[in-house]
């Protein structure tokens, strides 16, 4: 399918406000540039609302505008078009997954507790964020090389992990590329069905450890070495 182009614009058509620069706060004292970032975070809630709600076709600039309270100057300071504002939402839900999975394991013990504590994370951090999926969804007719970069930044951290986990021998070796995304399949589909489409915010405990012990399977978790 084509992607259609024709909203994807709503671009300025002339350079931004003298002593800026799109996508970056002002030029300011330390206090103004804390009002910016906050400026910047509203604009960021009411997009992230808008998207979910009607998604990127449907969503404009104007009705973000009027839900973050800032006028449509003051959006083009910091994002030059609907689209850019759709690419950095979406590259810091990437960041910000990747910061809580990070820190959700970084006290684990052995192996089977690393997935527990990482999987566990992703589940409650998707859960309440539902218009994730859907947004992510979406990108493959809005931006497909955007989705693949949010798809494959994940994946290739994840098969690091898994490489230096097979090289210390806490999981059996196999391809970690292949193994990397056969589980994030898994995963988005596991999502789908106990998150998503019954609408709710945790998955069910009973679901979560039979869901974390057909990883361990599929990894082929060993015990942790002595």
């Amino acid at each position: 399918m084509q992607t259609p182009q024709h909203d994807i614009g709503e671009e300025l058509p002339s350079t931004p406000p003298s002593g800026t620069r799109a996508g970056r706060e002002p030029s300011a004292s330390g206090e103004r540039l804390r009002r910016g970032d906050r400026t910047r975070s509203r604009i960021l809630d009411a997009a992230e609302q808008a998207f979910g709600e009607h998604g990127f076709h449907g969503a404009s600039i104007v009705e973000i505008t009027r839900a973050a309270g800032v006028g449509l100057g003051t959006f083009y300071v910091y994002f030059p078009s609907k689209i850019d504002i759709y690419r950095q939402l979406l590259r810091s839900y990437l960041e910000d997954f990747v910061r809580v999975a990070r820190e959700a394991t970084s006290g684990a013990g052995d192996y089977r507790e690393v997935i527990r504590e990482a999987f566990g994370a992703f589940f409650d951090w998707i859960g309440a964020r539902p218009g994730v999926l859907r947004l992510l969804r979406e990108a493959e007719f809005v931006d497909p090389k955007l989705l693949a970069e949010l798809y494959q930044a994940p994946a290739e951290e994840y098969r690091s992990r898994l490489e230096r986990a097979m090289k210390a021998g806490y999981i059996a070796p196999i391809d970690p590329d292949v193994l990397a995304w056969c589980i994030m399949g898994m995963t988005e589909f596991a999502v789908m069905r106990w998150l998503i489409w019954p609408e709710q915010e945790r998955m069910d405990p009973e679901r979560f450890d039979a869901y974390v012990d057909v990883i361990i399977r599929a990894l082929g978790v060993e015990p942790k070495p002595s």
